[in-house]
């Protein structure tokens, strides 16, 4: 098992995520960073940083956003046959690897398409699970046997899965992880729940992208919307193609939209949300 990093601006945290991964009871097959830094000094350090840790290789990253980040840090990991990517503010349990490859050993029949989602935890005591996706777009429960989305930074994935899809450098950030397993269901994949596999969240209060946007509107909720939006095009005009739900969806989207907006008094991020969605990419073949 082979995992993962995305870093941006975070030196610190880069350092302790790689301290908890390199310390695990089964050490990850190789570490990938992909390091999408906005200074050459926080360049400079995390590669310092990542010298420090044996069977860490670390690159460049090529500032376009998350998807983007990921897949410069997948092609980078040259082993394993599964994979886990997670940001440099989380930090995974000692027996994570350990125990998903336990899990992947006594699954019965085609283990191959089976993605594994454990739990991830913040400091403010949340969690985040598998679950599904709502018809609005937004993250929702789900019992075990329907299962569509994962908690990202717990969990596991057949690098087979990234020979056939990878991440949708359309999306900036934001639902990412809900459209991939979108895809990975449509080719027959299936999610299991696996509440052993802990992940810890040191950041979720503190992403770089929470300064100003729009309006009352942070960048950081400008990625979001705009992300939901080209999700939702995506998943009924080409992923599950299915017109009168396209059709419905987008009115529900504009008008929760138009009331979230109006609550906020920042009408004018309207237009910038619509842009930031490149919802017209989400209608191509293959996007």
């Amino acid at each position: 098992m082979s995992v993962c990093v995305t870093t941006r601006d975070r030196v610190e945290e880069l350092d302790a995520c790689l301290a908890a991964l390199w310390a695990s009871r089964v050490k990850p097959g190789a570490v990938a960073v992909s390091d999408d830094s906005t200074s050459e000094e926080a360049l400079r350090r995390n590669r310092e940083t990542a010298a420090r840790y044996p069977g860490t290789t670390i690159v460049r990253g090529p500032r376009k956003g998350v998807c983007a980040n990921r897949n410069n840090a997948l092609r980078a990991a040259a082993r394993g046959d599964l994979l886990s990517f997670v940001d440099d503010d989380i930090r995974l349990a000692p027996d994570f690897i350990e125990l998903a490859l336990a899990r992947y050993a006594a699954l019965p029949g085609a283990n191959a398409r089976a993605i594994l989602s454990g739990v991830s935890r913040d400091e403010r005591g949340g969690t985040l699970r598998a679950g599904r996706l709502t018809f609005r777009g937004f993250f929702g429960a789900a019992p075990a046997r329907r299962l569509e989305t994962v908690a990202i930074h717990a969990a596991v994935f057949p690098r087979a899965l990234f020979d056939e899809e990878l991440w949708d450098e359309n999306i900036f950030f934001g639902y990412e992880d809900a459209e991939l397993c979108l895809r990975a269901l449509k080719r027959g994949y299936r999610i299991e729940h696996c509440p052993e596999l802990a992940a810890f969240n040191f950041g979720a209060d503190r992403s770089t992208l929470r300064g100003a946007g729009r309006g009352a509107l942070s960048d950081y909720e400008l990625h979001v919307a705009a992300a939901r939006l080209y999700v939702g095009v995506k998943r009924h005009g080409t992923i599950f193609p299915d017109r009168v739900r396209l059709a419905a969806f987008l009115g529900v989207y504009a008008a929760q939209l138009a009331v979230h907006l109006t609550r906020k008094r920042s009408w004018g991020a309207f237009a910038e949300i619509v842009r930031r969605s490149r919802w017209t990419a989400a209608l191509k073949e293959g996007a």
